[in-house]
């Protein structure tokens, strides 16, 4: 017989579920409504298992489970509330609840299901005790072995950590046993992600993917890989092989990882290829031309310098000398031959030399370069390394810019708005009234100088992220972040920034407008509060009236069972039908306060639906799903969007095996399709589809969907034909969708993002 403890603040309801589960003589059940009144006995380490409401007065569920796992070890507790939020249930998880169960409406299902729970939880608990010994015998073994190693059990706990991995590692062997959630992880990677050994228990493609290969042999695990991390940030590199640790029964009960550093052979093999790798770069890949001078000669160039030279062969440019290339005075008016000689000179004395040099091509004309000359030693023999880069175009754009200059002022001058512009390395051009006054600066102290506003260091990377995204293709943006004042004090700014572009592609300057936006941010948070308190105490009620329900379909149960009046039993099964759709409705409100709380966010359609289907049963239904790329923007619900979608297709399609996604760009708008092969949607029943109330089920889902749709704009229509499979269109408005992979290929192509932040 198992011995439970079952701590609930409704008194009826501990009474019902004690009734129920005492039927079946497993059960002895002990009943109280506070947890102080248990808190201090020592009675509760007798117990098989304990039972908690999660929102009680005094302590609450997660705070009583703490106490018992802290005071009492590893006793099986079982979270049993009608509180169903996302958080709770993780918070119970994490803190050791061995199960999470939702108070529901149908008391025979939910009261077999505690008992059933009851059981797996006792026989985890005897499982978990074998593992214990096991884990100890594995200690001894391998402690004293001379390669690092460590092990865990099927349930990704530490069971072995031996003295070479403390060294390695500088954790303690005393602080990481017993521990799981891949916390061995955190000295090679600094975050909580798989190792090899975790492939010996579970296929994993996203781990498979960190190594640079592995060998398997028989049903060990071979391979090789640098983490930077260790020796205090100095790296290492290690070869590695893990294999699956057995019972004696033969069954596997965990596995292992043994670790070899090879780290020294390694970086002398990496740094042989990697010198081979740059100088082959720095010649042949540069979009530099870059010349090696011998006594002022050219001794060799790569292919960029005989295009820019007007040249077809590299013979064409060796053995020749700068001034060759030159014509007889520099724009500074400075002599070629004496200007040449001179940087040269320098450049040999090991001082880098940068500077502007008018070239004359082959076929006669100019251009002006930045020319950057240092010192370098190759074979033994002192060479001069010339890097050459056409600024024709810049130095063009910079004289654009300063004739421009002059009616720009004009247009600005007198503008409330903050307006400033600034070339990529942070230094201002110029600056407009409004922001000196805005920063309490003179112009003075803001052009021709690198102005930097303090921006709260949670925001730095919000503004390189924007900065970054601009492009050729899509040079404007707009970005809102705080700043600091000079006071101290924290204001919000919305700024629309626009990058400048050369023909080559690059970024010459930035042309930002800016804002001030706190009283409105304000406002928007207050309101964001307000809508915070209003769902909490949403919540609360629900959970109280959840629990009456609960109480109040048991005794609808009971009385069935005792009742032999057949039309009592038919007025019984009418009420609890009657109680069934109060929590439906219930269950609605739920979903529906959460809708436009939190702000809509960028969210992967694949990765959207892939999680929706998850939850849901669909062994019997092929769930086609469009390329990973298309990204929307949309409330953070969207993925109940999905679900109530495939849900009605399994639920009302009477024979779907198949539910289909596709998309269709239509220029200004992105169509989001997804089509099943059921039975389809009559006509009359399309007229009145997302009305509230209106279905077969609940009466709410389709609904609730396009609700959750409409806060970013996002329409969703069913087009179907019916006896052919229902067809639900989304249509999602022009700059609330963008395909990812493309973003991707922008952002390395940025490549003027700015040094400075607002």
């Amino acid at each position: 017989m198992y011995k439970v403890l079952y701590v609930d603040d409704e008194p009826v309801l501990l009474e019902i579920v004690k009734i129920f589960l005492e039927k079946s003589k497993e059960f002895s059940i002990d009943i109280t409504t506070s947890v102080n009144d248990v808190i201090q006995s020592e009675k509760l380490k007798s117990y098989d298992a304990i039972i908690s409401d999660y929102q009680m007065p005094g302590m609450d569920g997660i705070s009583f489970l703490k106490y018992v796992h802290t005071e009492f070890g590893d006793i099986p507790f079982i979270i049993f509330t009608g509180k169903g939020k996302e958080d709770v249930v993780i918070a119970a998880l994490n803190n050791g609840a061995d199960f999470y169960i939702t108070k529901g409406i149908d008391p025979r299902f939910q009261f077999d299901e505690l008992a059933s729970t009851i059981k797996k939880a006792v026989k985890r608990r005897q499982i978990r005790e074998g593992y214990k010994n096991t884990a100890q015998r594995l200690s001894n073994l391998v402690n004293f072995l001379p390669d690092a190693t460590f092990a865990i059990d099927l349930d990704g706990r530490v069971i072995a950590w031996n003295k070479a991995m403390e060294e390695m590692t500088g954790i303690q062997k005393s602080t990481i046993m017993s521990e799981g959630d891949h916390i061995y992880s955190l000295p090679f990677y600094g975050k909580k992600q798989g190792l090899l050994l975790d492939l010996i228990l579970h296929d994993n493609k996203e781990i498979d993917e960190k190594y640079p290969f592995i060998v398997r042999q028989g049903n060990n695990l071979i391979s090789e890989k640098e983490y930077p991390m260790l020796n205090g940030g100095r790296g290492a590199y290690l070869w590695m092989i893990a294999s699956p640790l057995y019972n004696t029964d033969g069954t596997i009960a965990g596995a292992i990882q043994v670790f070899r550093d090879i780290t020294e052979n390694k970086r002398a093999e990496l740094a042989l290829k990697e010198s081979e790798v740059q100088y082959r770069s720095l010649f042949e890949s540069s979009q530099d031309a870059i010349f090696l001078l011998e006594n002022s000669r050219f001794k060799k160039c790569n292919n960029q310098a005989v295009s820019i030279l007007g040249c077809t062969k590299k013979k064409e440019i060796v053995g020749r000398s700068l001034i060759d290339f030159s014509q007889v005075l520099q724009p500074d008016r400075m002599s070629s031959e004496e200007k040449a000689e001179r940087n040269i000179s320098a450049a040999l004395s090991g001082v880098r030399q940068v500077f502007d040099w008018l070239f004359i091509r082959l076929d006669g004309t100019s251009f002006l370069a930045e020319v950057t000359m240092n010192q370098v030693i190759i074979g033994g023999k002192t060479l001069i390394q010339a890097i050459v880069r056409d600024i024709s175009e810049r130095k063009r754009a910079e004289e654009e810019l300063r004739r421009s200059e002059r009616s720009y002022r004009i247009v600005v001058e007198d503008q409330t708005e903050l307006i400033s512009r600034f070339l990529p390395d942070g230094t201002q051009l110029f600056v407009n009234p409004a922001y000196c006054q805005y920063f309490n600066k003179s112009p003075e102290e803001i052009i021709g100088k690198k102005f930097f506003p303090r921006i709260p260091a949670e925001d730095h990377r919000l503004v390189r992220e924007h900065f970054a995204s601009l492009t050729k293709e899509k040079p404007f943006a707009v970005v809102i972040h705080r700043v600091i004042m000079m006071d101290g004090s924290i204001r919000w700014q919305r700024w629309s920034d626009r990058a400048i572009f050369d023909k080559n592609g690059s970024i010459v300057e930035y042309q930002s407008v800016g804002q001030d936006i706190t009283d409105q941010k304000r406002a928007e948070d207050a309101l964001t509060i307000a809508c915070q308190k209003m769902n909490l105490l949403s919540s609360i009620t629900r959970h109280d009236i959840l629990n009456q329900l609960t109480v109040l379909s048991g005794y609808l149960a009971l009385s069935e069972e005792f009742a032999s009046d057949e039309k009592l039993i038919n007025f019984i099964k009418k009420e609890a039908t009657a109680t069934e759709r109060i929590n439906q409705l219930i269950t609605f409100t739920k979903h529906y306060q959460d809708i436009g709380v939190q702000a809509p966010q960028w969210q992967n359609v694949h990765d959207t639906i892939a999680t929706a289907a998850t939850s849901l049963d669909l062994s019997s239904v092929n769930v086609q799903i469009p390329v990973s790329n298309i990204e929307i923007y949309a409330d953070p619900l969207l993925s109940k969007v999905f679900y109530n979608l495939l849900e009605n297709s399994v639920r009302h399609g009477q024979h779907t095996s198949l539910i289909q996604f596709s998309y269709r760009d239509n220029e200004d708008t992105l169509t989001i399709i997804c089509e099943d092969n059921g039975e389809g949607i009559d006509q009359e029943t399309k007229k009145h589809l997302f009305k509230r109330g209106y279905g077969k089920h609940t009466g709410y889902g389709l609904f609730l969907i396009r609700e959750i749709l409409a806060i970013t704009g996002i329409l969703i229509d069913e087009t179907g034909e019916p006896g052919n499979g229902a067809r639900f269109e989304i249509t999602v408005p022009n700059g609330a969708f963008r395909y990812a992979a493309d973003q991707t290929i922008a952002d390395q192509k940025t490549t003027g993002a700015p040094e400075i932040i607002h």
